[in-house]
Parts: structure tokens; sequence; C-alpha cells
């Protein structure tokens, strides 16, 4: 490694980043504003970018922290989200992304293409993961040494902000198997459509459809084997890094929560504490056992397939934990609020954006999921 190279490193390193308080509280005193942005988060993204954190998130070798790849430093993985979705539930879901796609990247991609990403990032590039198909899921055929995309991805996070996305495809005639992963370079805007986003939460994120048709890469841009996206532990294991916003997101709400309870007189009032404590109390368990999970899941690669399994089944269990309590949570506030929680406003916005965030799809098969493993006879992990 290169001097150069090195003072990078010293850069990036999140244990060396020094106080970045203030750029969390400029994140979030903009987050009403950004959700009426047209450019949406951009300035957000650029400020991550200038801040060293989107290139922190590379292997070390390629100049980073490695807060997408190494055990190492999943306490301040962990600590980051966690402070993102405090500060912006929706700055923190693209930059979790972008933090899922580094780490696809660095286990899957062809060293051409690994080379010229993690230098787009180093330069300041935003990456995406968009795995959920739109009306017309995502297929490709061979041309040569090419290959021809067809259809559209839907729920597409960062449009007009992510650079390269993570894609999963299947070849053209064939719905059965594992999808396959692609890296495609996704700047056009007119393949964008933000319309198709039409949520209620998470409006900041500048999600849609984006349609791939016609469009022709490189054979080598596809990752890996089929089945390679939803390889263990990082496939249903990594849910630990959205379930850090989520807490993240749920402090936010406690904060103001607070503040608006102070600004009419009443935190003396014995119901409002109770409520309160037991919010601080859920956020406090959460944190806990999610840190727990980060550093489980992270240093799980190197396990036995048996024990793999187990510590997958851990971090489903730790997300429905977060689910649980994020819902308590928003009940405790919305009771405690009455129709401010409802008002257009910071604490309307969080609301929504952490009610939305938390559904996440086939929530029912995932506690089935971990439920089987613990059940088959594996040692517990405790």
């Amino acid at each position: 490694m290169n001097g150069a190279t090195r003072e990078h490193v010293k850069c990036c390193s999140p244990l060396l980043f020094g106080d970045i308080s203030a750029l969390m509280a400029r994140i979030a005193e903009r987050a009403d504003e950004a959700e009426q942005d047209p450019k949406g988060l951009r300035r957000e993204m650029t400020a991550l970018a200038d801040a060293g954190l989107l290139a922190a998130c590379l292997p070390t070798d390629w100049g980073g922290a490695g807060l997408a790849t190494s055990s190492r430093v999943a306490d301040e993985t962990f600590d980051l989200l966690r402070r993102l979705g405090r500060a912006n539930l929706s700055v923190g879901r693209l930059f979790e992304g972008h933090v899922n796609a580094v780490k696809l990247i660095a286990l899957y991609a062809a060293p051409a293409w690994k080379q010229r990403v993690f230098e787009a990032v180093r330069a300041g590039a935003l990456l995406g993961v968009w795995g959920a198909d739109g009306a017309r899921p995502l297929r490709f055929e061979h041309i040569g040494d090419h290959i021809r995309l067809h259809g559209e991805k839907g729920f597409a996070s960062g449009l007009g902000l992510v650079r390269f996305a993570i894609v999963t495809m299947r070849q053209c005639g064939s719905d059965a198997g594992p999808p396959q992963l692609a890296v495609v370079d996704v700047a056009n805007l007119a393949r964008q459509d933000p319309a198709a986003w039409t949520a209620v939460g998470m409006r900041a994120t500048n999600s849609g459809r984006f349609d791939f048709s016609g469009s022709v890469i490189e054979s080598r841009q596809r990752m890996g084997r089929p089945g390679d996206y939803e390889r263990e532990p990082h496939f249903e294991g990594g849910t630990w890094r959205y379930c850090a916003l989520h807490v993240g997101g749920a402090e936010a709400l406690l904060d103001m929560w607070r503040g608006s309870k102070a600004a009419r007189g009443r935190l003396d009032d014995p119901f409002q504490i109770a409520r309160f404590a037991r919010g601080v109390a859920l956020c406090r368990a959460m944190g806990s056992v999610l840190r727990a999970t980060a550093h489980s899941v992270e240093a799980a690669a190197a396990f036995e397939p048996a024990d793999i399994d187990v510590t997958v089944a851990d971090a489903l269990l730790a997300r429905q934990f977060t689910e649980d309590c994020c819902v308590e949570i928003l009940a405790l506030a919305e009771k405690s609020l009455g129709t401010a929680a409802h008002m257009s406003g910071s604490i309307e916005r969080t609301r929504r954006d952490l009610s939305l965030f938390i559904r996440q799809a086939a929530l029912d098969a995932k506690l089935l999921k971990a439920g089987r493993t613990l059940l088959s006879g594996r040692t517990l992990s405790w």
C-alpha cells in the first residue's frame, strides 16, 4: 500500500473521523425541507461524500475503512447508521444501500468492474441495490460478449443520485431459479420515473421506477453466480443494518416527543413520564440487541454452515424485535402527542417515515425461517 493510500485510510477511519455531530445536525435540520426539495437529498449525499463517509465503506486495500466489509468496525458501522437514521431516515436508507452495494461489489464483482466502481466511490459516487422488480421483471439475454436488458425495477431508491446500482435479474424465458446479480450504470435520467413512488413515507429517498429495456451491458458486469445475492450471512443476516436505522428513527421520535411536551410544560405529567420512559427503554433494548447482532453477523462468514444458519436466525429475530419495539414506540408517541403527531412538521414526517420503513417484505416468512432453524436441534447462540 503506497503512502497516499495509507493517508486515505487514515482520513476515512471511523475512529479518526472526529466529531461529525455538526454534519448530523445539518442533515436533521434540513430533513423537512429535503422532503420538498426537487433535488431531493443531493446536498446530503454530497456532504457525506465530502466527509469521507462514502469512501469509508470501501475495503481497506481500496483506500477505505472497511465499514461495509470488515467485522472489526461493526461498532462504528452500527453507530453511523443509527446516527444517520436519527438525523433523517431517508438519508440513512440511501447510505445503507451504498453500504450493501459496496459489500456485494467486494464479494462478487469482476476485477475490472470492481476497480471502476470503487474508483468512482472514492470520487464521491453513491451506490445502490435495487432488488424489487416492477410490473415487467428485469430479464437479460446474451448478445455475443454483451447482455441486453429488458424490464424495470420498482422501489428503486436514489433516482438521480445513485451512479451504479446492483440489480437482480433472470435470463429471458426463465422465471425459476435464483437471480443473477449485475452492476449497471443508472445515471440516465430519461429512464427514471420518480412519480411511480406514491408512498406517504420516505418521500425524500426519491424512489421510483427505472426502465432498463434496451440497455446493453458487458457480460463481465454480471456478478458472481446465480443465487449469490441470497447467500448468507450477507442476505438476511444483513437486516441488522436497516434495523440500526430504525433505532435512530425511534430515537429521533423520542427527541421530538420530549421537545413537544417540554414546550407545553407537561414534562411532570406522570402518565407522560411513564410512556416516555417505556419508549427510552425500548430504544436501549433495540440498540443492545442489534449491536450484538452486527458483531455476530459480520464475523459469521468464517463460521461453519450450521453456525451461519443460527446467526442468521438470530438476525431475523432481532429484526422482528426491532419492528415490535418501533410499533410500540409509535403507538406510545401517538397516544402521548394526540393530534400533534399527525400535524405537518418534523414529528409527523418522522412518524410517517418510520412507520413505513419498518414494513419489510415477507416478514412472516422471515420469522418462520428463524423458528425452523432454532427448532431443528441446532445449537442456540445463547
